[in-house]
């Protein structure tokens, strides 16, 4: 089991080290990446997101500085409630990820490139066995904090 877990990690540590590099060509972050993908359906407070994202407020507000300064988000005022401040794209998703195509839901896969259909078929199979031990064990977890999360969706 300890073999399983050292490749999970290793497995993820590389595939975020390549996520970083491939970023950091456009001057991006993952944590801004983060972001962007929150507002991707609809506006949102800095509230809302720090707490999707597990980040503080201040870490989301720095990031949406930025992201503002790069004309990607704007901020706006509650009408209503003064205090609520939303933060909203300034282009829409699919415009943002014509312009950064690591946006897109397909581009990581292409680290692949070169692994055949057999090998890719293997590996899925395999993972999606883990990923059935690791969505009992997160549920099971949840379940003994007497938590719920709506959230959670599991891949097939």
């Amino acid at each position: 089991m300890k073999r399983l877990s050292d490749q999970l990690s290793e497995s993820w540590k590389l595939y975020m080290m390549i996520f970083a590099l491939e970023l950091s060509k456009s001057g991006m972050t993952k944590p801004q990446i983060m972001v962007i993908h929150q507002l991707k359906e609809e506006p949102q407070t800095i509230g809302d997101i720090s707490k999707k994202l597990e980040l503080s407020y201040s870490t989301v507000s720095g990031i949406i500085d930025r992201l503002e300064k790069a004309d990607l988000v704007k901020r706006r005022r509650d009408l209503k409630d003064r205090r609520l401040v939303w933060v909203s794209l300034v282009h829409t998703f699919s415009e943002l990820q014509a312009r950064f195509p690591y946006l897109k839901q397909e581009y990581l896969p292409n680290i692949f490139h070169g692994m055949n259909e057999e090998e890719s078929e293997e590996i899925t199979q395999a993972l999606s066995v883990v990923n059935m031990y690791l969505t009992k064990k997160y549920r099971s977890l949840l379940k003994e904090r007497g938590k719920v999360d709506e959230h959670f969706e599991v891949c097939d």
